[in-house]
């Protein structure tokens, strides 16, 4: 149940972004895109962790719990000054932008050793509805800047580092 979890608060960024961002055209390309670069990179993500994880047995758990709470403290002290600009990059190139940070996140959920298939295949749906939702649904969100749902994400993978290092 916390991959559920971890997937649908480490891809609320999408929402963020793809919000600020004014995506002219190709949002269903974006949206694909963004849902298979979240699927991909936490499968790496996942295969660093638990190679780690063999390398560093009796230390996993507590650097996957300090690394997760740096992510979440690096989301908390983000700056969002950017202003919203007219995008002409690949959808390929923006999602893949949008979808870094999974990778990062899922090594130290490999390296906690969660449910692999579970995480990856949640990542990928969150982030691929977030987006389109994001992308279709602009103005309707009303999202001025993303400092609340940035917030959020960041309190929440910072607790979930510390429950981590406790255990």
């Amino acid at each position: 149940m916390e991959e559920l979890f971890a997937a649908s608060v480490t891809t609320l960024d999408i929402i963020v972004v793809y919000v600020l961002l004014r995506v002219k055209g190709r949002r269903l390309v974006l949206a694909l895109w963004t849902g298979f670069l979240n699927v991909m990179l936490p499968l790496l993500g996942f295969m660093m962790g638990e190679l780690s994880a063999t390398i560093f047995a009796d230390w996993s758990v507590l650097l996957s719990g300090v690394i997760l709470s740096l992510i979440g403290l690096h989301m908390l002290l983000q700056d969002n000054n950017e202003q919203s600009t007219m995008i002409k990059l690949h959808p390929a190139f923006i999602a893949f932008v949008v979808s870094i940070d999974a990778f990062s996140v899922s090594v130290t959920f490999g390296m906690l050793q969660l449910n692999k298939l579970l995480y990856i295949m949640a990542s990928g749906i969150f982030a691929f509805v977030f987006s389109l939702t994001a992308l279709y649904f602009q103005k309707k969100l009303g999202v001025k800047n993303g400092n609340r749902i940035r917030q959020f994400a960041g309190v929440s993978l910072l607790i979930m580092g510390i429950l981590s290092c406790i255990r």
